[in-house]
């Protein structure tokens, strides 16, 4: 029941991810116009490929994830930042988070079946 639970759950949140990366990727990106990090990383990764969305969409969330360390490191502003909706942000973070929880479960799942 529990690995058929995760079955289920990877699916979903794959399909999260891949509705974000195609609907949410471009007007993110709109709000970063001006940040040379991400335009590099928009022009090495052009194509429009799943892994070239994927790439461009893993900068914009260690941004939103570690705002002060890529702050202080002059990578993003805090001004760029708060420009982005708190929708928007939540597009880009909830799923994030729903991943991390998802990997902590699935090794929990091999743990479990290995030792019990």
């Amino acid at each position: 029941m529990f690995n058929a639970l995760l079955l289920l759950e990877t699916f979903v949140l794959l399909g999260v991810m891949l509705f974000v990366e195609y609907t949410k990727l471009d007007e993110l990106e709109s709000y970063f116009s001006k940040n040379e990090v991400v335009q590099r990383n928009k022009r090495f990764w052009s194509r429009n490929r799943r892994i070239d969305r994927t790439m461009r969409m893993s900068v914009i969330a260690c941004f939103l994830f570690h705002p002060t360390k890529y702050i202080r490191h002059g990578d993003v502003t805090y001004e760029e930042l708060a420009a982005i909706p708190l929708t928007l942000k939540r597009w880009v973070v909830w799923p994030s988070f729903w991943g991390f929880f998802w990997l902590f479960r699935c090794v929990a799942a091999l743990l479990w079946d290995k030792f019990h």
